[in-house]
C-alpha cells in the first residue's frame, strides 16, 4: 500500500509539470510596410520623364503616387531639350516590429510615401509621412555626382544624380514627354 500511495504521489507530480502553458512566446512579426513612388516638379514641369522601375507607368500623372516594391531604380528628367539629370534612386520600407508577449503580434510597418520632385536645379524628394524626424545627408561624390539619404521612422530613400547634356551622354527613351 505504501508502495502503491508513493508511485501515485509521484505520477501525479509528473503530471502536473507537464501541464505548463509559456505565456512570454513573442508572437509573429508585423508585417513590413507598404512603399509608393511618385514624380513631381515645383519650379518648371520637367521636359521628359524615364525610370526603370516597372511599377511607374508609361504615362504616369505627375503628383500621383504608386505603389512599388524596394528596390535601386534609375531614372532621368530632361529640364529642356539638351539638359538633364540622371542617376538612382533606391525606395526601402519600414519592417513591422516584433512580435509581443503572449504571442501577440508585432505592429506593421508604417507606409512609404515618396514624391521624387524634378526640378532645373536637381531632384529632391518630398514625403508625405506619419512619421516625424527625417534625418537628411547630401555628399559630392568623387565623380561629381550629388548623393542624398533620407530616412525616418517610415523608411527611407537614397538619390544619387548627376546633370549632364544630350550630346555628352546619351539617354534612354522616356516614359512620358510632359512638354510636347
Amino acid at each position: 500500500m505504501k508502495t502503491l500511495t508513493y508511485i501515485i504521489a509521484v505520477l501525479a507530480g509528473l503530471s502536473l509539470t507537464s501541464c505548463i502553458i509559456v505565456t512570454d512566446t513573442p508572437g509573429p512579426a508585423g508585417r513590413p510596410g507598404n512603399a509608393y513612388f511618385g514624380v513631381s516638379y515645383d519650379v518648371y514641369e520637367p521636359y521628359s520623364y524615364w525610370d526603370n522601375n516597372p511599377d511607374i507607368p508609361n504615362d504616369p500623372y505627375l503628383d500621383e503616387y504608386y505603389p512599388t516594391v524596394p528596390g535601386l531604380y534609375e531614372f532621368e528628367y530632361y529640364v529642356n531639350r539638351v539638359d538633364y539629370w540622371y542617376g538612382t534612386y533606391e525606395i526601402w520600407v519600414n519592417a513591422g516590429e516584433p512580435g509581443r508577449p503572449g504571442g501577440r503580434p508585432g505592429r506593421d510597418g508604417l507606409d512609404t510615401y515618396l514624391m521624387l520632385v524634378c526640378n532645373p536645379d536637381g531632384p529632391y524628394e518630398a514625403r508625405k509621412s506619419a512619421g516625424t524626424g527625417n534625418t537628411v545627408t547630401t555628399t559630392t561624390l568623387p565623380d561629381g555626382s550629388l548623393q542624398y539619404i533620407i530616412t525616418n521612422a517610415d523608411g527611407g530613400m537614397k538619390v544619387t544624380m548627376k546633370k549632364t547634356t544630350s550630346t555628352e551622354r546619351p539617354s534612354q527613351t522616356p516614359k512620358v514627354f510632359f512638354k510636347k
